[in-house]
């Protein structure tokens, strides 16, 4: 207490009128205090790839503060507050501890979340190795026995398919009958059109 605060309480009966002018005095800056602490605890969000002890520890900092300026939270109130600022990517985390209906404290929370970003980030990396090996076609090495590329599958169906329809020579062409072209090809047929 500062010298000029000890002579105004000097001449007060008993601790309890002390107190009760302390608070007269100071009590509007406990109330603002108090109001920018709720509102960062409410505004803090946890940004996707942040590291989740940073932004618990961040959380337990807005916690402890409003506790030293007497708002008393339970522990299930601090935790879902907790909870409530987590990103989308702990989602199935949150459904768990709901679901099982999972009672921690805010160091077991942390130790926790800890867990699960590790195994996020090591199914993050999976998932993009299965993602490149699933995007990113081989090309063929070569045409060996058996081993033919798209484009000849194509053609070789197209060989089959007009081998059963056609009742003239194999390579002749459905619109006049010449062979080795087929009808879209064909240039008399195309200038007919």
């Amino acid at each position: 207490m500062s010298n000029v605060l000890q002579q105004q309480h000097v001449r007060m009966a008993s601790c309890m009128y002390i107190m009760y002018n302390l608070r007269e005095m100071f009590g509007e800056q406990n109330r603002s205090a108090r109001q920018i602490a709720t509102k960062g605890l409410d505004s803090t969000k946890m940004v996707e790839g942040t590291p989740a002890r940073d932004h618990m520890l961040k959380m337990m900092g807005y916690l402890n503060e409003l506790e030293v300026l007497g708002v008393m939270l339970d522990g299930g109130s601090q935790v879902d507050m907790v909870l409530a600022s987590l990103p989308p990517s702990f989602n199935d985390f949150v459904m768990n501890y709901h679901m099982n209906k999972l009672s921690m404290k805010l160091i077991e929370l942390l130790n926790h979340l800890q867990s699960t970003e590790d195994l996020l980030k090591k199914n993050k990396k999976f998932s993009f190795l299965v993602e490149a090996n699933v995007v990113s076609t081989p090309k063929p090495k070569g045409k060996g026995k058996g081993q033919r590329s798209k484009k000849n599958i194509f053609k070789v169906k197209k060989n089959k398919t007009f081998k059963s329809k056609s009742t003239k020579s194999n390579d002749a062409c459905f619109h006049f009958g010449k062979v080795g072209h087929w009808k879209h090809n064909c240039r008399d047929y195309l200038a007919t059109k």
